[in-house]
Order: C-alpha cells, then structure tokens, then sequence
C-alpha cells in the first residue's frame, strides 16, 4: 500500500517537473502581449517627465480638476430667491363670520437661486423662479433684500432683479464660447436658503436642437451637463475650473421634477447680452434675418442635390424681410456669418443672438453651387429695425403666419393697446396679393386690427387664423383701421 502511494507522489513530482521543463525550453515562443490603457494625464507624464519609475508609479492619484478653487470663487455669488404671490381666493361667508383673514392676505412661496451679476445688485435667474410673484425677496449672508424687477425673457428663462446694496461679490463671467464637450463644470446654487450646494459634471452637449424635449423650459440655446441640477439650483452658476460663470442653471429633463441625468444652462455669452439689454430697454433685443433656415443632414442633401452639408438650408423667405431685401432665395445655402463658418443650425441661431436690429452682417451663401455674398440688415421681431422696449417688442411666438389665408397676424403690442384703447386684438401685418384666403376679403387691408370675431375677443393670433381657416357660414369681423375707424365686416364662408 505504502509502495503504491510513493508511486503516485514520484509520478506526480516527476509532471511537475517535466512541465517546467516544456514550458521553460520547449514550448513555442508565442506570447499574448496585453496592452494596460494608461489615464492620459499619467500617459503624458511618462513621455515628458525624467524622475524615476518608482517616483512616478507611487504617486497618489491626481483629481481631473480642483474643484475646490472653482466652488470657493464661485459660492459667494449664489443667492436663495422667494417667490411671494398673494392668495387670490375670494372670500367665503365662513371666512366673514369666523373672521378669517381677507383675499389677497395669504402668501404662497416658490423658491429657487440666482447669481449677483454686479456688485450693485444686479441679479440674474430664471424667469420661471420669478414667474407670477408679487413681491421677490432675495437672500445673501444671512441679509434679506426686497427685489425689483428689472426685466425677463421667457424664451432665454432669464430674469434680472435689482437689489439695494453695494460693493456685492459679483460673479467672475468667463467665455462660453470657450467651453468644449467634455469640459468640467461645477453647478452651484442655494436651495432652501442653506450654505450654497456645489455638484459637479462634465459638458454632455452645446447646441439648440433638443428644445422640444425641455417641456417647460423653451430655451434656444443651451449647455447640457449631467452635474446634478435640481429645482432649488434653477437660476444658479454653472461655472468652469477656474471658477468662471459659463452659464445660467435653468432647467432638467425629468418625469419627478428631480435630477435624472442631464440639465440645461443658458451660455454665459447669451446671458450677457440679455441681462445689459434688459437694463437698459428691458426687453432683449433679438435680430431676425427672415429666413427659415434647417440643418443640412445626408437625406436633404440628396433631395436638393447639395455637394455637401456644410451650411444651413434656406427652407423659405419671408416676404419684403431683412433676407427678401438682401437677395437672398429659398434654396440657398448660408455657408457663413461675418466670416464666421455655419456648419449647424445652433451656430448659425447663437451667432444672431449676439446681434441686434440694425446691425448688418456679411452673408456668405452658394446658389446652384455658385459662391456670392451679400450684407443684410437685421430686423426685430416687427420687421423693422426700431429698438424695442417692454411696451413695443413682441416673442416670435406672438406672430403667426397662415399658409391658407396666406396672411401673417401678430399680437398687439402693450403699446398699441393703450393707443388704441383696446384690451385685445390681431393685427394683419402682411397679406399675399396672389394667394390665400385673405386676398379675397377685400375689405381687410394690411394694417388693420380684427379686435373681434363673431362678438368674440380677438387676441391670439394663431388662435384667429385656426379659426378662420376651418369656419363655415355666416361670420361678423369687428375691425379697426390703419386709420383708427371701427367698422363691422360681414362675410358668408362656404
């Protein structure tokens, strides 16, 4: 028994050794070489750096960015907004005999952040923290301050109030322009009134195109992080390493109204121009070419037999506008602004953005694969080039065009309302004389006020078109002249 049991150790020693052996002096030289991917900040080192291997390879890990630095310039700047709206309940026999307070005594608060943009009280934030408010108050260091408000953009979600204090410590404004994909940012705000939160992330995207999915936030342009942005840090700092404002927190995509992945900022760039027009006109002064523009993707490119896609399309014109003037056609493509190239619709908008009515601009364009370039003067949303005010400008989304009735109608503005003594009305900026619906009302000119349509209010546009567009039968027109005269129209639509 003890004989076999030494056989079987001697056997299985003598394997052992014999695979040594094979594997030592034998075996093919083959060899599976495993590449390990090295950080490029540690890659870059290996290649520039002459201390010693062990000197390189235990040295603690290096963070990506100092946060620190950026969250201590940065934190100082951030302030805690209320929202206060007066209860507009009105008053029940209840509150009469058991001497309740009256309407209008009861306060409901919203919250959110804002940023001092000067060190005189300039505050920037979101227009939707401050949307409806009666009162805004603004907390800093433990001091409450009464806000005004001194103008907003509901398109840009921004909003300026003016506090009464000095010497502020104002935000540090760094380029957007400067900021690139992949960036490290820090979103600062000051939810419920705490020490300022800090969260940090990189650059997910920078651009226009996914407005639709930003359900309750129509920005134009936007800078997409997935640093944590909640309800409380709307209207908060998004700022780079070095602690530089890039950016206005503003909005998130979320089912619960809490952080899920990714948030939106307006560019600092932007929130600059808008916040010293809204100082100075409290409105912000958008310049508007007149071409309705799309990007150039493979499947336009090959219906329009385009070489390329660089540029942006013009899909239309409008008539008699800044584009029509200049000579530019549906069917050209816009290769650059001012020099500038266009290689996407976001580009071609966030340039224009920089830019106010009046100011003209170098078009560069390709027509039937011919290179021209022409200079177009901007318009405001009017299609004039008047600087405009809180009581003359108007929001794209106040103008409507009708291809049916081939009219375009807008709102009035607050200013023609009280001219005119009116509460509402439409007003026909443009009929076409060779097609649609309106041409054949002859009676309706351009520059008329329809203030009401079968004795009804007459104050949406869109509203107004969809309206006339689908009616059938007998309808009454109420009408104000160019020349303020009422008159009655009547007309039978079949």
């Amino acid at each position: 028994m003890k004989s076999a049991a030494k056989m079987i150790l001697l056997a299985f020693v003598a394997g052992l050794a014999g695979a040594f052996v094979f594997q030592q002096y034998l075996s093919p030289t083959q060899v599976n070489e495993i590449i390990r991917e090295v950080p490029a900040n540690f890659r870059q080192a290996s290649y520039t750096d002459d201390r010693s291997n062990d000197e390189m390879t235990n040295r603690p890990f290096e963070a990506p960015a100092d946060f620190r630095t950026a969250a201590d310039k940065s934190i100082r700047s951030v302030v805690y907004i209320k929202n206060l709206q007066r209860n507009r309940r009105s008053m029940s026999f209840y509150d009469y005999i058991y001497g309740r307070e009256g309407a209008g005594s009861e306060v409901a608060i919203g919250s959110g952040s804002g940023v001092i943009y000067s060190k005189d009280g300039y505050i920037i934030t979101n227009n939707h923290v401050i949307k409806g408010a009666d009162e805004i108050e603004v907390m800093h260091e433990k001091r409450t301050y009464r806000a005004t408000l001194v103008g907003t953009d509901p398109n840009l979600d921004l909003a300026v109030l003016k506090i009464d204090a000095k010497d502020l410590p104002a935000v540090e404004i760094g380029k957007s322009s400067d900021v690139r994909i992949g960036d490290w940012v820090l979103a600062v705000g000051n939810p419920f009134n705490l020490t300022s939160t800090v969260t940090a992330g990189i650059v997910s995207a920078i651009g226009s195109e996914t407005a639709a999915l930003r359900e309750n936030f129509p920005l134009e342009l936007y800078i997409q992080t997935d640093a944590a942005i909640n309800p409380g840090n709307s209207g908060g700092a998004l700022v780079n390493t070095d602690g530089e404002l890039v950016g206005i927190n503003s909005s998130i995509i979320s089912k619960t109204g809490s952080y899920a992945g990714y948030g939106f900022a307006v560019p600092s760039d932007i929130v600059v121009k808008a916040v010293e027009d809204l100082k100075k006109y409290k409105y912000v002064q958008k310049a508007y070419t007149g071409a309705d523009v799309a990007e150039i993707n493979e499947e336009l490119a090959k219906r329009e037999n385009l070489k390329d896609l660089k540029g942006v399309f013009v899909q239309s014109i409008k008539r008699e506008s800044a584009a029509d003037m200049a000579g530019l056609e549906a069917g050209d493509v816009i290769l650059s602004l001012n020099g500038r190239h266009i290689n996407s619709k976001s580009t071609f908008d966030e340039l224009l953005t920089y830019m106010s009515p009046g100011d003209k601009v170098l078009v560069e364009y390709r027509r039937n694969q011919r290179v021209a370039e022409t200079y177009v003067t901007l318009e405001n949303v009017l299609g004039n080039t008047d600087i405009l005010d809180s009581q003359s400008g108007l929001n794209e989304e106040d103008i409507h065009f009708s291809d049916f009735l081939g009219a375009e109608m807008r709102k009035l503005t607050q200013l023609e309302l009280e001219k005119n003594g009116l509460k509402y009305g439409v007003k026909v900026t443009k009929i076409n004389k060779d097609t649609g619906f309106m041409r054949k009302l002859s009676d309706i000119k351009e520059g008329d006020i329809i203030v009401a349509i079968n004795q009804k209010w007459a104050g949406d546009p869109t509203a107004v078109a969809n309206y006339l567009e689908r009616y059938s039968g007998r309808i009454q027109l109420d009408i104000l002249d160019a020349k303020g005269r009422q008159n009655t129209l009547r007309y039978r639509f079949q």
